[in-house]
């Protein structure tokens, strides 16, 4: 699927599905690599949803980044690309990893001007056992045990173009403190991961859905597959995004 410019000239997108559509689902992936979350965009369009894969911070080409590598600014930057999408279409903003972070940075800013939208949550970091280098390594030891050689191959070409940058998206998704950042959240919600993803495990899942007070609904799932199953099991995810919108 070829990078497709149409929204913003400095944020660079991969799109799937009908521009018509009544929902479009905006993708952060974690770490800034685009390419892996592809068979969920897909799976989503396949439901019926616009999808739109943002490359934030621009990991995914060669142009210059479109943002700092930083889960806030990637957030902030899908905010302003989010605000110039009609206001008839309804906005679902989706991250995975670090990017459920900026995900939420996005929808908290988001959710004033568009009061219909809703968030997802995949795979959140970073659970506080994990905000330090001991508890990181342990969970990653762990994190991917379902991943396929063929997603290693996907990311690749991504992860060497951001290089020692992914470490200041890590380093800043260690700051921050997104079961805090929830109490604010005014849309519906839906918080998943896969069984045997240990940097998001169920207890932390809990710890965010009890978070978000305010929100309106909140579903809380856990799926088959492990840290990205965003490429491993992406028909039930995006079954579960569906089957949440529709509740």
């Amino acid at each position: 699927m070829p990078l497709n410019d149409a929204h913003d000239e400095a944020i660079r997108t991969m799109e799937f599905g009908s521009p018509a559509a009544a929902t479009r689902v905006v993708i952060i992936p974690g770490l800034g690599l685009p390419s892996y979350v592809i068979p969920t965009a897909t799976a989503l369009a396949v439901r019926g949803m616009a999808c739109s894969v943002l490359d934030l911070p621009g990991f995914g080409s060669t142009s210059s980044l479109s943002c700092a590598p930083d889960v806030t600014a990637m957030g902030r930057a899908a905010a302003a690309w989010i605000a110039r999408l009609p206001v008839a279409t309804r906005v679902v903003v989706m991250g995975h990893s670090t990017g459920s972070q900026a995900a939420l940075t996005a929808a908290l800013d988001v959710q004033h001007s568009r009061p219909d939208a809703a968030l997802v949550m995949a795979g959140p970091t970073f659970h506080p056992a994990h905000r330090g280098p001991v508890g990181l390594a342990l969970a990653t030891l762990t994190a991917y045990r379902d991943e396929t050689l063929s997603e290693t191959v996907t990311v690749v070409p991504d992860l060497v173009r951001g290089h020692l940058r992914v470490v200041r998206i890590i380093a800043s998704g260690m700051r921050d403190r997104p079961e805090r950042r929830l109490a604010a959240l005014r849309l519906p919600l839906v918080l998943t991961a896969g069984e045997h993803d240990t940097y998001a495990p169920r207890s932390w899942l809990e710890t965010l859905a009890r978070a978000a007070s305010r929100s309106p609904a909140v579903t809380s799932a856990v799926l088959a597959g492990s840290h990205n199953n965003l490429y491993t099991h992406p028909g039930a995810l995006a079954r579960l995004i569906d089957t949440a919108l529709r509740a």
